[in-house]
């Protein structure tokens, strides 16, 4: 093709100018929206990439639609509308996943109709109240056309109860969703999980859990908790946003055998923490995240009765708060190594070295020494480093 002379940028090679779109691609972390929506209208969103790129000039167009990569991100904002859309919009979406090619799809779906509930049990997420919409629901078959290449997919849209209950997508390796969504799916290859509302499992697992390794739960119960090992039997991370503790009957003893890394937040009952981990064997975990509003000793004799009526072997336990690493009270945290291999603040060792190495602590360390000879002081800072190494190794 032969173009007039243009700005510097286009004598790049071709290659070069596809490697510049994916930057700008790259460069926002969410998926590119399709729509963009007015008080009264919806029009395709041409004030972003990758349609803006098509924007540009012939030459930039050109480029753009032999760019796969470029399309194989997308955000669908369900407008909710009871009347048909325009043909050209659902021609735009059949269009934008065509120029995807045979890429794998990264999918986020969303209703522009989402009702808030002010039910605090909901916390704050929004009520899935199906409705019945013509043009989500064409909207959502040309999405599904392509469910094949879905592999990493958002959703957060009552109008996808309407879904099928076998939704096979074998490329799938991300889910978020609600729990209703979640099980639509047939998705052997599955990876992560992050289910956005309150969370009780079937008592039967369903093949799509049996290979996820990664699992988020917003809002779950603690007996739902431990009943993953059953549901998700090859968990490595785990993380649990909110809990109570629900009902049904509770298993005494569980055990997962992969589980590496788990968070959990100590609420107002303290005791539903310790519960979650009562009885749980946990010979893998290396690394226990406590989520706290505060650090009071309270919160460390919590996690420290837990530990202990846990099988683990001493895992690294990481604390998240606002609080930061510099200003938390070590002898609040102390007692903690008594249970935990090392303790951190929002992935931050604290630096106990530092703290016995302080003039305070050395002249609390030298009193019994007062009168003693040189030598014997000189030996004082070795015997805060044994101290140290002491505190480390308990």
């Amino acid at each position: 093709m032969n173009y007039p002379t243009g700005p510097p940028i286009n004598c790049l090679p071709v290659e070069l100018l596809q490697q510049v779109f994916l930057l700008v691609l790259n460069d926002v972390p969410e998926n590119p929206s399709i729509f963009s929506f007015g008080d009264t209208c919806i029009s395709a969103d041409v004030t972003s990439p990758p349609l803006l790129l098509t924007r540009v000039c012939r030459l930039w167009r050109d480029i753009a639609h032999s760019t796969t990569e470029i399309w194989s991100r997308i955000h669908v904002a369900l407008p909710g509308r009871i009347q048909p859309l325009k043909p050209f919009l659902p021609s735009l979406l059949e269009v934008w996943l065509a120029r995807s090619g045979r890429r794998p799809l990264s999918l986020s779906i969303v209703s522009e109709q989402l009702c808030y509930s002010r039910d605090p049990e909901a916390r704050c997420l929004p009520c899935l109240r199906p409705y019945s919409s013509g043009a989500d629901c064409r909207l959502l078959e040309i999405l599904l056309s392509a469910r094949g290449r879905w592999e990493t997919v958002a959703i957060m849209s009552p109008a996808i109860y309407d879904w099928s209950d076998n939704t096979y997508t074998p490329r799938l390796r991300t889910l978020k969703c609600f729990l209703r969504e979640f099980r639509s799916f047939n998705a052997p290859n599955l990876d992560y999980l992050h289910i956005f509302n309150r969370s009780d499992f079937p008592a039967r697992p369903a093949p799509t859990c049996k290979d996820i390794r990664h699992l988020r739960l917003q809002h779950t119960s603690v007996n739902t908790i431990r009943f993953t090992s059953v549901i998700f039997p090859r968990l490595e991370t785990m993380v649990v946003d909110d809990y109570s503790l629900g009902s049904g009957d509770r298993i005494d003893t569980v055990t997962q055998s992969h589980l590496k890394s788990m968070t959990l937040p100590i609420t107002s009952d303290q005791q539903e923490f310790i519960d979650i981990l009562d009885g749980f064997h946990l010979p893998m975990l290396r690394k226990l995240t406590v989520v706290v509003e505060e650090l009071k000793p309270l919160e460390i004799e919590c996690i420290i009765m837990a530990l202990a009526v846990a099988t683990c072997h001493e895992p690294i336990v990481d604390l998240k708060m606002a609080t930061p690493p510099s200003e938390v009270d070590v002898d609040i945290v102390e007692p903690l190594l008594s249970v935990a291999k090392e303790v951190t603040v929002c992935g931050k060792v604290l630096d106990l070295l530092e703290i016995l190495s302080s003039p305070e602590t050395w002249s609390a360390v030298n009193e019994p020494l007062q009168g003693g000879t040189s030598e014997e002081k000189i030996e004082a800072p070795v015997r805060g480093t044994s101290v140290f190494q002491e505190l480390q190794h308990q």
